[in-house]
């Protein structure tokens, strides 16, 4: 008898503990659909058609940003949507109207300045300086404010869940998920934008970036690295943003990126690669960068001595693919095909998307990057380029000819290496001057091959979004509809 009451006990506690257990599942899983549901909701009022027709009906304050529509003011802030100056004093509201494209996105009354919706507490509206480069100053305080929108990195996860929650079901202000970024410079000395440098301002002491101080800058030989990003250089030292990198001006930095892909910063004389401020194993340098301005490719290659490397932007890490497979010297023959001492090889990029069992979508499952080998490089021998290059070019092995593209997988061009089927089309190709789609046609009359060497390192980046989805379709298509089954037997089973 104590035995089966042992046994009996023991079971209760199993059951309470699997029913227990489920519970906590059912809830977690409830709490993940009512936020997804939420988001939803917020995103839908952000991009409303109120929007619209604030921009449409509404008043704008000259060549700003601001309108003004039903007695309300107005601004846009890009990716967060349209957010209202609650406490503005309508009838003393204005603008700059400055010719200098930054001011868009700030406002002022008789009470505040305004960065876009932020009202700034300690600049006096009827004092307000433009200095130039994003800065502005009453004579007391001086402040930096892009008008280049950024998230808002103050509003912590939970509190965004939280004021998503609020705003989804009523009236009341909605998160700041995004800002017109601003930035309070601790001088009391007056400013002076440098000419030719975008957000730079100086004080004759401090060089100032986006309101950030360059630490031990040497202005008189300061450069861009390239205009259309964030590094900077002076005759020693090397800048991201206003960050400091742990380099030295070498003389020959340079951006190096796929197509559409990631950009680094790369140090061609010592075999440093940065991303934004983010180093690579610098112990491990000097690193050889292949894939640069590839466009079969989503993730450039850096090789040293005993490794091939990656960067993986889900991550945000430098990660090792494999052993140095190359023999000797690495030479590129375009940006996707490239030659060591012995072999030819090629790059192949791909996506997975993956079925959603339970919504009959598809959702990016990963981005994946393949180094193919053709074998023996003496074997290949160039024939001619297509449009200078652009195109791709022709080569011949043995007998047979092939192309080899450049126009890539943005171009909807899914390989790099075609062998070219027919007389007919290698006459063709050797006098091209045609558009790109003609290159799609003759794959798709089957006039050029697809051809597949031998897969010698892969890399793939998985992505998040995948699950995300495949969770949601779960519990939206399996878990409830068990939830509701669970309780309606156990409602049963207490009736009998």
């Amino acid at each position: 008898m104590k035995k089966n009451n042992s046994d009996e006990t023991l079971k209760f506690k199993k059951k309470r503990s699997s029913d227990t257990i489920f519970t906590f599942k059912i809830i977690s899983a409830i709490i993940l659909v009512i936020v997804f549901l939420i988001f939803i909701l917020v995103s839908s009022k952000t991009t409303s058609s109120d929007s619209y027709e604030i921009e449409e009906k509404g008043q704008r304050y000259g060549n700003s940003e601001f309108i003004k529509y039903q007695e309300k003011i107005s601004v846009a802030i890009p990716s967060g949507g349209r957010y209202i100056l609650d406490d503005a004093d309508i009838n003393s509201f204005r603008t700059l109207n400055s010719e200098d494209r930054s001011t868009r996105v700030i406002g002022l009354d008789k009470n505040s300045v305004y960065f876009g919706n932020i009202a700034i507490p300690d600049l006096d509206p009827n004092k307000l300086e433009i200095i130039g480069n994003g800065y502005y100053t009453d004579g007391t305080n001086t402040y930096f404010c892009s008008a280049v929108s950024e998230r808002n990195k103050n509003l912590s996860l939970p509190m965004k869940v939280f004021q998503s929650v609020i705003y989804a079901f009523s009236k009341t202000k909605k998160p700041q998920t995004y800002i017109y970024p601003y930035k309070k410079i601790d001088t009391d000395k007056r400013l002076k934008p440098i000419s030719d440098f975008l957000f730079f301002a100086t004080d004759g002491n401090n060089i100032y970036y986006e309101g950030e101080i360059l630490e031990n800058v040497d202005l008189n030989t300061l450069k861009t690295i390239d205009p259309y990003h964030e590094y900077f250089a002076d005759k020693e030292n090397v800048y991201y943003k206003s960050k400091l990198l742990p380099i030295k001006n070498s003389g020959k930095l340079k951006i190096v990126s796929t197509e559409q892909g990631d950009e680094f910063l790369y140090d061609e004389a010592n075999g440093y690669v940065f991303i934004e401020d983010y180093s690579f194993d610098r112990e491990k340098a000097p690193y050889k960068v292949l894939g640069n301005e590839g466009n079969h490719l989503y993730n450039l290659v850096f090789v040293n001595n005993e490794g091939i490397y990656y960067y993986d932007n889900q991550k945000k890490k430098q990660l090792r693919a494999g052993d140095n497979i190359f023999v000797g010297n690495i030479e590129e023959l375009s940006p996707n095909v490239f030659t060591d001492d012995e072999n030819i090889y090629y790059f192949h990029a791909y996506e997975v998307r993956k079925r959603l069992k339970h919504s009959g979508g598809y959702a990016l499952a990963s981005r994946n990057t393949v180094i193919y080998s053709l074998g023996k490089k003496d074997a290949w021998e160039k024939v001619n380029d297509i449009k200078s290059g652009t195109v791709g070019s022709i080569w011949k092995k043995e007998n047979k000819y092939y192309y080899f593209d450049n126009l890539g997988i943005f171009q909807l061009i899914d390989n790099t290496i075609y062998e070219i089927r027919d007389k007919e089309t290698l006459e063709y190709l050797l006098s091209y001057d045609e558009e790109n789609s003609k290159i799609r046609e003759l794959i798709e009359n089957e006039k050029l091959i697809k051809i597949e060497g031998e897969k010698k390192i892969e890399i793939r980046i998985k992505y998040t979004t995948f699950f995300i989805s495949g969770l949601l379709a779960f519990i939206l298509g399996i878990v409830i509809p068990k939830v509701l089954h669970y309780f309606r037997e156990k409602k049963n089973a207490k009736k009998l």
